[in-house]
């Protein structure tokens, strides 16, 4: 039994950009003897957004790793509940709680970080607000102000050793998201840090978290460093050019393609062992690439990318507080909050940027559908049971 000790180099689990050493875990094994509640993609989102909206506060907020309400975490599950298209009511009270506190999100420590302005604007595309006043933000114009800063081209004066690939991907979805057209410099900066001719076998077509001269071959990736090439930075840089209609020199598909596990799912990095997290967030490059993560070329002997990230869910079988959330290699079985939330993404089918939601109720995976009796139809309204007045009318459901 191999374990090792997760860092995020890339962000990509913290929603941002801090770096952050996580427990010693398990790798790669999904919670022994669980029974997934669905193995329909969408239906399982929809089981999954049900769960997290149960971990959202009063106040409308997510916690952090301290246990804290925080909006980095409440925002990936806004996305959440919005790549569903459930709990339109606490989607609301997110939305608030995130605008509330939006300024300490988009600098948390003296810069602007273009990474969380990227998911701020994929939010409220998803919203249908105003991105030039979104929590008293003109995003588009804060985003601006960053190109450059570092190093030309790059979003963000911060040093990208550690999310460069990311935060620029992230920058460009959330203009996509509201139909603004980036500079020519800044898709440029993300198709260079592209992997080409001359980088390691079984990395050409791969994106790592940033290389500072790209005329140099990318790293090996290396499990132990956790440098190199990674599926989260290379699915990322898919989305982002995707969204734009640009296709990259080299076949990032492909490549993903090579780095698929036997069960179908999907390590950071190669030797890790698969995660839900890498694996939802490749599924989502796999839908932006115009291909079923349940079909053709990424079905392998042991199941699809789709039902290797629904084997992570927890079922009927669990405590009821559990049931739909996501378990990973970090969470020794138990639901786990920042895979719950990019399972849903990957679950949901859809790839960023999202459109305008429309949310309906959320259905309970364990529930017993009602039998009518002669007195005519129940009161359930399809699978979310009986619908009631919200709070917040402009997400209903």
């Amino acid at each position: 039994m191999r374990t090792y000790v997760r860092w995020t180099g890339t962000g990509v689990r913290r929603l941002g950009t801090t770096l952050v050493v996580l427990a010693v875990v398990t790798a790669g094994l999904a919670p022994a003897g669980a029974t997934p509640p669905s193995s329909d993609p969408p239906t399982a989102a929809a089981y999954g957004a049900r769960w997290l909206a149960g971990q959202v506060s009063a106040a409308g907020a997510l916690p952090d790793f301290n246990g804290d309400p925080a909006v980095g975490p409440t925002v990936g599950g806004a996305l959440a509940l919005a790549a569903a298209g459930v709990e339109g009511e606490t989607f609301g009270r997110m939305l608030a709680f995130i605008e509330s506190d939006a300024e300490s999100y988009v600098n948390p420590s003296g810069n602007d970080s273009p990474g969380a302005i990227g998911y701020l604007l994929l939010l409220s595309a998803a919203a249908g607000e105003d991105p030039t006043s979104f929590g008293g933000i003109d995003l588009i114009s804060r985003l601006d102000a960053t190109l450059g800063a570092f190093a030309p081209g790059l979003y963000g004066a911060d040093d990208p050793t550690f999310d460069g690939t990311v935060r620029q991907a992230l920058a460009l979805l959330g203009l996509a998201a509201h139909g603004v057209t980036p500079p020519p410099e800044a898709v440029d900066w993300l198709i260079d840090q592209q992997c080409g001719t001359g980088s390691p076998a079984g990395t050409v077509g791969a994106w790592q978290a940033y290389r500072a001269d790209t005329s140099q071959p990318c790293d090996t990736p290396n499990p132990l460093t956790f440098a190199g090439p990674d599926s989260n930075s290379t699915a990322f840089a898919l989305q982002a050019l995707a969204a734009l209609g640009v296709t990259p020199p080299e076949d990032g598909l492909g490549l993903l393609a090579s780095w698929q596990q036997p069960d179908g799912g999907f390590e950071f990095l190669p030797g890790l062992g698969v995660d839900p997290n890498s694996t939802a967030l490749v599924i989502q490059a796999i839908v932006a690439g115009g291909e079923d993560p349940a079909a053709g070329r990424w079905v392998q002997p042991g199941g699809s990318a789709m039902t290797s990230l629904l084997s992570w869910q927890l079922g009927c079988d669990r405590p009821e507080a559990e049931r739909g959330g996501f378990a990973s290699p970090f969470s020794d079985g138990a639901p786990d909050l920042l895979a719950t939330t990019q399972a849903v993404w990957g679950a949901s089918g859809q790839a960023f940027p999202l459109q305008v939601r429309v949310f309906t109720p959320a259905p309970d995976p364990c529930e017993v559908p009602p039998v009518p009796d002669s007195a005519g139809p129940t009161t359930t309204a399809g699978m979310g049971g009986v619908q009631v007045p919200v709070a917040a009318p402009r997400y209903a459901g």
